[in-house]
């Protein structure tokens, strides 16, 4: 931060760094004033500080010519008013004072002198009497540690306040009443120096790590509540988060009187809870002629909210949950009456110095209702999870290198600390070191073929069989818990459906356990699991499982016989892969939502492909599949899919025909089109057409017999086994096309003339809709009015109520009109004739955006860039941008940043030939970004993009 002169004339600036060293930008007081005001920031405090006395060179001036030699300040009282000017336009625009100091200071004194201006503004007093404090504070100091003898160059009236009126950020703290004692406490007391840490539990082990977001959300809870729960489910850290957070809070200064710890494990009613804060005062109340010991359990209370109004105390009270009773449901020690005694003096509280932090597995909201703030425990971010990691092994004697390949462990653990301490443990038990075997140890744990070297006499804290059986036992019938048994084979997630459907008649696999299982009562189930700990419920039958749970749960599972495990895993693979091909469909509908479920079931699917897989379940492989091909195309994870699909080949298709092997031709026409896609992806176009050649022949063989006979007399599954060869000749189509080939018309023609006949309207709509793209893309068959044709064929055969269909025939009329102004003026046609096409085609566009969903973003996205391009043809700018903009927020919100960097790029070539370069260069760079974020995929974009840039930053300096 420097006061800085752009011009004649002393006045102040700061100068903003960006994250580039050549980003820099200078704010002057009005502005940065008017955002202090709009923010509701009452002060500004500049504590520029140097290591040394001495002035600084000037900063460059902005104004200068780079090259030039900037002007010297050699009057430092010039910088004195540079600081003044600054601080009375921030003033000017609203803020209530501003400090700043007048010269060059040392760290150690601007660090001293900010905290002593902070203590006293927060003690009530106003921000000139803060900063004489603060003045006062560091001249005593300094002659402290020169012994007293006069300073040859005193810092200690560097700092300068500008003050509009006296102004109080904090009110004074209150004095108690007159019939009130009056309890005062050493200042330290609740410092961790002062004895905090014997009240507290210790830290863990191997230290405590991460958490610095809870934390923080803890600290500013308490800025307006006195009373916030801390909540998660079993290993999450509360009591330690509370524990550090209670150090923290003691060394920042956020608490001066003494830090209390009441667990609630046993049973403790209010008078016994309020023994531990007569216990700390008890001398003080003494000396007054008070004696804790002798007072009624009613007086107290009254003399614990006197004190608590006197003196800040931070209370922990460590695992609540029992006092309602835990699991809910499970009758609780505590009364009614003893519990809304506690509740009461909770709500009592409110308004008096003291701080209260409860711990809990659940959000108490029974027992406690609105009263308390809540914070919930996040997973630990994956940096945290490491740092964790790595100081258990160096305390085993490991090196950070040994933990290199640790990537698998953490993952599993999802970020539960106790979890991870467990897994941790293990790994440096039996030697773990390679990602390899670390994978393969994890696989083990996932199906709960390993158990965990954990012993649940360690105590909750320790031992995570004692933290997930804490309230287990006694919370669920021998049936209950039979039924949460099966657990066990889902993978970190769970949603209700999946164990409904395991128990559903039409399963293959039916389950007595959860045989005709309703919603209701599955999620009533699932719900009072979460209260345990097993689970964490995210509304709506959905619910995450904690990692350790197959582990628990293998020996309750392990006592069924091998056929009943059989039978659930059979069970689970039909629920799951009936999912898997719901979702599948519903993404095929366009239900992008479910997306977030197919992100959430991933490891289910996994698993279930994999037990599918070893049992010879051939239908459930594929119904995994089927849900995990939606997941991975739409977020672009090709090589994963890849791999997948290549260990499924041999399984399904006979190595030297590639024909299907016996009993899963069904299944091996789907696995074909896999391959199929992903050579087309790959820009295999000959491995792609061979394969759908395989796949039109095999359909072809099976419907031969059926295409002579009439179609009145055809069944449903004949009517299908003719769609299905339909539906290859129209792959092969596209294959075709997309090589440029026109000898996909007849495939598509044939595929055309086989959906009449069943009367598949939908599905010839569909051929007739990419014949009309055939003649107007591929060069050699190039002919727009054969393609109008076709495209108002595709409309007529589309359903009325078919939406999204016919609007995509709209926008393709739209584009022959488009490209028939294209071709006529490079014809050199006349302007009316040239305006005429650009009128009908804007016409159609207008059409389209009637006729398509709202959620049809991506069709949207096509039309609005299409309306843009029309616009922009026509030279009207300002009617293009708005449809260009609609454009990109549309491929933003369907995820397509690469769609969307075009479409930017499109709007810079159009600003810069209207001459308007620098919102044109905006556009540009941002359009870069997109592309970026692609890495190698996009590289020719890139450089396109980076020449772009350059060549509109060249014509914005000839244009100068």
């Amino acid at each position: 931060l420097y006061p800085h002169r752009p011009r004649p004339g002393a006045r102040g600036y700061l100068l903003f760094e960006g994250a580039r060293s050549e980003s820099e930008r200078f704010v002057d007081g009005p502005e940065l004033g008017k955002l202090l005001a709009e923010t509701g920031v009452p002060v500004l405090v500049l504590n520029a500080c140097r290591s040394a006395h001495g002035e600084a060179a000037a900063p460059v001036n902005p104004a200068h010519t780079a090259g030039e030699t900037p002007p010297v300040e050699p009057d430092p009282h010039r910088q004195v008013r540079a600081w003044g000017s600054l601080a009375q336009e921030v003033m000017d625009a609203g803020a209530a004072g501003v400090v700043a100091m007048r010269y060059n200071v040392y760290v150690d004194t601007a660090a001293q002198f900010v905290a002593d201006l902070y203590a006293a503004l927060a003690r009530g007093q106003t921000l000139g009497e803060a900063v004489t404090l603060g003045r006062k504070q560091l001249h005593a100091s300094q002659l402290r540690e020169l012994g007293g003898e006069p300073l040859r160059l005193e810092d200690w009236p560097v700092p300068v306040v500008y003050e509009a009126a006296p102004l109080a950020l904090f009110p004074k703290p209150k004095k108690g009443k007159g019939n009130e004692l009056q309890i005062t406490v050493k200042a330290g007391t609740g410092t961790a120096a002062g004895g905090t840490e014997a009240a507290l539990p210790p830290e863990p082990d191997a230290g405590f790590f991460g958490r610095d977001e809870t934390i923080l959300a803890l600290d500013r809870a308490f800025d307006r509540h006195e009373v916030v729960l801390l909540h998660a489910y079993a290993g999450s850290g509360k009591t330690s988060t509370a524990a550090e957070f209670a150090r923290w809070y003691a060394w920042t200064g956020g608490v001066e009187g003494p830090i209390l710890f009441t667990g609630f494990e046993r049973y403790l009613p209010l008078p016994r809870v309020l023994d531990q804060l007569g216990q700390v005062f008890e001398q003080a109340l003494a000396q007054r002629g008070v004696h804790w010991l002798a007072l009624p359990d009613e007086a107290r209370r009254d003399v614990a909210l006197q004190i608590l109004r006197q003196v800040p105390v931070l209370w922990i009270w460590d695992n609540v949950e029992a006092v309602a009773g835990f699991p809910t449901g499970r009758d609780s020690a505590w009364s009614e009456d003893e519990q809304r005694a506690l509740a009461d003096f909770l709500r009592a509280v409110r308004g008096t110095r003291a701080r209260f932090l409860l711990t809990s597995r659940r959000e108490e909201r029974d027992w406690l209702g609105d009263l308390p703030a809540r914070v919930a425990i996040p997973q630990m971010p994956m940096a945290e999870r490491r740092q964790l990691a790595r100081a258990l092994a160096e305390k085993a004697g490991w090196k950070a290198r040994d933990t290199a390949g640790w990537a698998p462990l953490l993952r599993f653990s999802q970020g539960n600390p106790l979890t991870l301490t467990v897994l941790v443990r293990q790994a440096l038990k039996e030697g773990l070191r390679e990602e390899e075997k670390v994978a393969a140890f994890v696989e083990s744990l996932r199906r709960g073929e390993t158990a965990f070297a954990d012993a649940s006499s360690q105590g909750r804290s320790q031992s995570l069989a004692a933290s997930l059986s804490y309230g287990f036992e006694h919370a669920f019938t021998e049936e209950e818990r039979r039924q949460l048994a099966l657990l066990h084979l889902f993978q970190g997630f769970v949603e209700v459906d999946a164990l409904r459907l395991m128990g559903h008649p039409d399963n293959p696999g039916c389950l007595p356990e959860v045989r005709g299982l309703t919603r209701e009562a599955g999620m009533a189930l699932l719900d009072r699991a979460a209260e345990v700990g097993l689970l964490e419920a995210h509304g709506g039958g959905y619910y995450s499982i904690h990692p350790a749970l197959p582990w628990f749960f293998q020996e309750l599972f392990a006592r069924s016989s091998a056929e009943v495990g059989l039978a659930a895993r059979r069970s689970f693979v039909e629920a799951v892969g009936e999912l898997g091909d719901f979702y599948n469909a519903s993404y095929g509908d366009g239900q992008r939502e479910v997306l977030s479920a197919l992100r959430a079931e991933e490891a289910n699917l996994l698993q279930a492909r994999r037990l599918a897989l070893e049992n010879g379940w051939w239908r459930g492989v594929i119904s995994a599949m089927q849900g995990l091909r939606v997941l991975y195309d739409h977020t672009g994870r090709r090589a994963e899919w890849k791999r997948l699909v290549e260990e499924v080949v041999p399984a399904f298709v006979e190595p030297e025909t590639e024909a299907p092997l016996p009993g899963r031709e069904e299944e091996w026409s789907l696995v074909i089109d896999y391959r199929v896609r992903l050579a087309r992806e790959e820009r295999n176009l000959p491995e792609a057409e061979r394969l759908q050649l395989l796949t039109v022949d095999w359909d072809r063989r099976r419907a031969a017999p059926l295409l002579d006979q009439p179609q009145e007399g055809l069944t449903a599954a004949q009517k299908n086994q003719i769609r299905c060869l339909a539906a290859s000749l129209h792959e092969l189509g596209e294959i075709q096309r997309k090589g440029g080939r026109a000898e996909c018309v007849a495939a598509y023609k044939e595929s055309l003339e086989l959906a009449e006949r069943i009367g598949d309207q939908a599905g010839a709509a569909i051929c007739a809709h990419n014949l009309g793209r055939a003649y107007k893309d591929l060069p050699d068959l190039r002919d727009l009015s054969a393609a109008e044709r076709w495209y108002r064929r595709s409309l007529e055969l589309h359903d009325p109520g078919d939406r999204l269909g016919r609007g995509k025939n709209t926008v393709a009329l739209g584009t022959v009109f488009l490209e028939r102004f294209r071709d006529a003026r490079t014809a050199r046609r006349p302007d009316e004739e040239l305006l005429v096409f650009l009128d009908d085609a804007e016409r159609w566009y207008h059409q389209a955006l009637e006729l398509l969903p709202e959620d049809a973003v991506d069709d949207m996205a096509a039309t609005h860039n299409q309306l843009g391009s029309v616009y922009g043809e026509a030279g009207d700018l300002d009617r293009a941008l708005p449809h260009f903009q609609k454009a990109v927020r549309y491929r933003e919100a369907q995820g397509n940043l690469f769609g969307a960097a075009r479409t930017r790029g499109n709007v810079a070539v159009g600003l810069a030939s209207a001459g308007r370069f620098a919102d044109a260069l905006a556009y540009a760079e941002e359009a870069l970004r997109g592309y970026a974020s692609y890495g190698e995929r996009a590289g020719a974009e890139v450089a396109e993009t980076r020449e772009l840039i350059e060549g509109i930053q060249k014509a914005a300096a000839a244009g100068r």
